[in-house]
């Protein structure tokens, strides 16, 4: 049997937690939310009576308030949405603006290094046609030491001819002196010219390391600036939670509304439209909330790319410099070659 307490609001009550809790509002939802009283005869008209005044929608919250306060919670929410959306929208352009010059940078840097590939190359080219060249003077000492040594044997066998062979001995010492001096000059140019070339790699790696401090600033730059859109979509996420409290209180307050019933019923058709507006509005926000946060996992992902290539561009650095110390080894080895030829030289 029904208890004598069970009203319509009483059933209103018992519908709006079912349906905050995500449940459907049925007879027995109702009867076993109040605790198992009531009859079913009771609780149907009154459930069919809450659910022709709320047709697919969450329950009136509000029902029984004065219009003022429905009115200057819709405009607070309102005026929220609109600064977070603008908030949000300015933050996506100057990040997007930013990743924009970031890839123009990092770019540019791409083309620098490959640039500075090519010299590399022609270094490389120039110093083996250097190695040729230094090659072709060993063999022409070589061949004037060959000569030296047939003119010794001359001497052993053909004493009388001393004096003449003395002075060809003469001149081709000369000549030989005057290749030495020829070669040492040319030894220095080269030795000058790797000089510059080195130099100026160092140079090139230099700015090109200073190029990669300020990527890195600048993707440190954007995290801050990522971190930032985040905490602002927590700001938002609150306020969102704060309005669902004021409606639950404004839940609350429709209880102890019990004496204004018969004003509660003229007032139903204007605050189901408000209310109706109020969730269009917060849709909305919702909408552009899920917006948001795609365009900052787009945003992750464009950052994760940078950095990606940040990486790829420092691997490449490394092979330039090991590029570098192979080519000052191939100088070392060229010189100590140079330096033995000097030595075959010198002896008589």
């Amino acid at each position: 049997m029904a208890r004598s307490g069970v009203l319509y609001v009483h059933v209103a009550q018992a519908a709006a937690q079912l349906v905050a809790a995500g449940h459907n509002p049925t007879i027995d939802g109702i009867r076993a939310a109040l605790g198992g009283t009531g009859s079913k005869s009771t609780i149907a008209p009154l459930l069919k009576r809450w659910k022709a005044a709320h047709p697919g929608t969450l329950a009136q919250a509000e029902l029984g308030l004065p219009a003022e306060l429905v009115l200057a919670v819709k405009g607070v929410y309102e005026k929220v949405q609109v600064e977070a959306a603008l908030q949000l929208q300015n933050v996506v352009e100057a990040h997007q603006a930013e990743t924009a010059a970031l890839q123009e940078q990092l770019q540019q840097a791409f083309i620098e290094h490959d640039a500075l590939l090519s010299v590399q190359e022609q270094q490389a080219q120039a110093l083996a046609a250097a190695t040729t060249h230094s090659q072709g003077l060993v063999d022409t000492v070589q061949r004037q030491e060959i000569v030296l040594a047939g003119l010794d044997s001359e001497k052993l066998g053909l004493g009388q001819r001393l004096a003449d062979r003395a002075a060809e001995v003469a001149v081709l010492t000369q000549q030989l002196q005057q290749a030495r001096v020829q070669f040492e000059h040319y030894q220095e140019s080269v030795a000058q010219q790797r000089a510059d070339e080195r130099q100026n790699a160092e140079q090139r790696q230099q700015r090109q390391e200073h190029e990669l401090a300020e990527l890195r600033q600048r993707l440190l730059l954007q995290h801050t600036n990522l971190g930032e859109l985040q905490a602002q979509e927590r700001h938002l996420k609150q306020d969102n939670e704060r309005l669902q409290s004021t409606l639950l209180m404004t839940q609350e307050l429709f209880t102890q509304s019990r004496s204004a019933h018969e004003q509660v019923l003229l007032q139903l058709t204007e605050l189901k439209q408000m209310h109706q507006a109020l969730e269009q509005r917060h849709e909305h926000g919702a909408q552009s909330l899920a917006v948001t946060q795609t365009n900052l996992a787009v945003s992750e992902r464009e950052r994760a790319l940078l950095a990606e290539r940040l990486t790829q561009a420092e691997t490449q650095l490394t092979e330039l410099t090991t590029d570098k110390q192979i080519l000052l080894q191939d100088n070392a080895v060229l010189s100590s070659q140079l330096s033995e030829s000097r030595a075959k030289c010198d002896q008589p």
